[in-house]
């Protein structure tokens, strides 16, 4: 694997590490549903968890844009990977723009010295996509502090993360609805080593196979009144911040169509068949897709503004065309490239999965021309 693309400050603070060892290692093992301790090890010592955090934390003070091209260049080895980065830097985003002075200090801090890892229980069994509906609550107790019942599913990194952003319901009055979430909702950070937290399990899913998604469960978890991190009007508005800053899923999208078109004109090659005009035909159509996914995902990370609308677009184009390349490479291919462990197949349910984690494609799609609209 390559790691040239990837902006300066990573190839060298990549290198020096064992997780591009570790990735190599375990391509193609998804036995236990979630990536393996040394993985896990090694991206909490690579500086690859600190990379967005400010300096004065004792991150590496990287910008978006980077992160982005960091997640690709994980995605491409391993999308579960990407995908559980991904989403630790969604977590970074909103602590940086929605906590504390006291709540950046003690949550980046032990990202950026321990190695904590961020992930994100949003969903539920019976909610909405937009989560307009959770049951999840959060009562406030008379001594300070609240108490968390409840379960979440589809919890990507459950087991592997170690700080949890979770949304709950907290009584307060709903007076206004967003895109996501509603005012009566709060997240709450949650350290998976204290009482009242449980792994419940992982899910046998058909794409993302490592990612570690399963569910959790809170039954009588005390949150400190400073492991609230917002609520109220503020709420909806966190759950839809790392969109803004252009951080979208088509950068693992974007990952897992690299390593298809790689597959595929490697295949060509051992074969013997870049001298045919049909398959040289067929790889530069793969190519165009390719390079219109990276048009689209670049376009996210340096949008002026509100990246919203771009970094949606660029989740819903991504994810789409990068299981359509993975298709053609398939086909390409042959009949073994549809086996189950076959790597095209696992790209194939990969890219599949990306189009259904949140928010879904058609959500992306009501919310990006809700906004055109609006306009």
């Amino acid at each position: 694997m390559d790691w040239s693309s990837t902006p300066s400050i990573t190839p060298g603070l990549l290198k020096r590490t064992e997780v591009l060892a570790a990735l190599r290692a375990e391509v193609g093992d998804d036995s236990s549903g979630r990536p393996s301790d040394a993985l896990i090890a090694a991206l909490r010592t690579a500086g690859i968890l600190r990379l967005p955090i400010p300096a004065e934390y004792g991150g590496l003070d990287a910008n978006w844009r980077d992160a982005s091209v960091m997640i690709t260049a994980l995605a491409r080895a391993d999308a579960s990977v990407g995908i559980i980065v991904f989403l630790h830097y969604a977590a970074i985003s909103r602590i940086i723009a929605y906590g504390s002075a006291e709540q950046r200090k003690r949550f980046l801090t032990a990202v950026a010295r321990d190695g904590r890892i961020f992930a994100s229980s949003w969903s539920e069994p019976g909610s909405d996509a937009a989560k307009q509906k959770i049951s999840t609550s959060a009562i406030r107790l008379a001594e300070g502090g609240w108490e968390l019942n409840g379960a979440k599913t589809f919890t990507t990194g459950a087991g592997v993360a170690d700080l949890y952003l979770v949304l709950t319901r907290t009584g307060e009055e709903d007076e206004a609805q967003g895109s996501y979430g509603r005012s009566n909702q709060g997240i709450f950070v949650v350290d998976s080593t204290r009482p009242g937290f449980v792994v419940e399990g992982i899910l046998d899913l058909s794409g993302m196979r490592r990612s570690a998604t399963g569910l959790i469960r809170l039954s009588g978890y005390t949150a400190e009144a400073r492991d609230m991190l917002t609520h109220s009007h503020a709420t909806p508005d966190a759950i839809g911040y790392p969109h803004t800053l252009g951080l979208t899923l088509g950068s693992v999208a974007l990952g897992v169509a690299e390593d298809a078109l790689e597959i595929a004109v490697e295949m060509g090659r051992r074969r013997m068949l870049l001298d045919n005009p049909l398959y040289r035909h067929h790889i530069f159509e793969l190519g165009s897709q390719l390079a219109a996914i990276r048009g689209v995902v670049q376009s996210a990370a340096e949008a002026e503004g509100d990246r919203t609308g771009p970094a949606l677009t660029a989740k819903v184009f991504g994810s789409e065309t990068a299981e359509m390349i993975c298709r053609t490479a398939q086909g390409l291919a042959g009949s073994a490239a549809f086996s189950r462990h076959h790597a095209l197949n696992r790209l194939a349910q990969d890219a599949r999965a990306l189009t259904l984690m949140g928010p879904p494609n058609y959500l992306c799609r009501e919310l990006v021309a809700s906004r055109v609209a609006e306009r």
